[in-house]
């Protein structure tokens, strides 16, 4: 029986779109107001999952995943507004742990992400401004000395039209080095409310969200987010010359933010996780497809600033 290395990924499509998620990480909520200092921390629980067509011997085997976060912005301005850049990092880890494997657990524990984005907001006009962004990476197990190949790059630029004080909405293209085969891929962002209690703000076709707020203190949600990476692993640990892990989850549910002082705020969100994959590469080709079954989730986070 070919040996089990981790769970895994569907296809390419599916793998841009999560190059783009996080690339357009932290746009759409701020279309048409001006970006503060902010600082974040969020954890996510996976509940263990079988897989969802597994092997021969996996049928009892299962996948847990703890997901931790944290991420800070800070902005320039200058031009009384007019341009603003912000600086953003960004670090995130992901911890596996597993149950009944009849060969023994996988190698994989720990996978870790950071970025460093440079974002500029430029205003054009009364109705137009323009957002341009360069994103350089890491993605890796941390194993092994660092190389080029733990490291990737995006970059967007994206023309912003203010329709009224209520609604703006932006389109323009990204590039993307996260998953070896650079490509111009098409954006949407958008974000709207009605002057009082509702909003809607997506990053298409990554992510989207409605919120409705029925008191001063408390935001109600319906979230949809796509979220993943591509990682480079320690040839010496997973028996391939260039190992790479594309992982993605996308999922859905309500969410709930609670505003306990105009710079804190605490979100809890849950729901279905509904598609959770990998793929394991050995540079381009393929070692192995695996889907893990739906299941639920939860996610707390704290947010400072905004």
């Amino acid at each position: 029986m070919r040996k089990i290395h981790l769970p895994d990924l569907r296809s390419l499509a599916l793998a841009l779109r999560i190059g783009l998620c996080l690339l357009l990480f932290g746009i759409a909520p701020a279309v048409h107001a001006q970006p503060k200092p902010s600082f974040s921390a969020s954890y996510e629980v996976f509940p263990f999952q079988n897989f969802k067509d597994p092997e021969i011997g996996l049928r009892d085997a299962k996948v847990h995943t703890n997901v931790m976060s944290f991420g800070g912005s800070y902005p320039l301005v200058f031009s009384q507004g007019k341009t603003i850049l912000v600086n953003e990092l960004f670090y995130q880890r992901r911890d596996f742990d597993y149950k009944d494997f009849p060969e023994g657990d996988p190698a994989l524990n720990h996978l870790h992400a950071a970025h460093y984005m440079l974002m500029l907001q430029q205003t054009l006009s009364e109705k137009w401004s323009l957002w341009a962004l360069v994103m350089p990476g890491l993605a890796s197990d941390l194993e092994a000395k660092l190389s080029i190949d733990d490291f990737n790059l995006q970059a967007a630029a994206i023309f912003v039209r203010q329709f009224s004080e209520r609604f703006s909405l932006g389109f323009g293209a990204a590039y993307s080095t996260l998953f070896g085969v650079p490509l111009p891929l098409p954006v949407l962002v958008f974000d709207w409310n009605n002057g009082s209690n509702l909003m809607a703000e997506g990053s298409l076709p990554s992510n989207l969200e409605f919120w409705y707020r029925p008191g001063p203190v408390l935001d109600l949600g319906l979230l949809l987010e796509v979220d993943g990476n591509n990682y480079r692993g320690d040839p010496s640990i997973y028996e391939v010359p260039n190992p790479e892990f594309r992982y993605s989850v996308l999922t859905f549910g309500p969410a709930s933010r609670i505003h306990l002082s105009q710079w804190l705020h605490l979100e809890v969100k849950g729901g279905m996780l509904t598609s959770y994959h990998f793929e394991f590469w050995d540079g381009n080709d393929k070692v192995g497809t695996f889907d893990l079954k739906p299941s639920g989730f939860l996610a707390v986070g704290l947010q400072f600033g905004r």
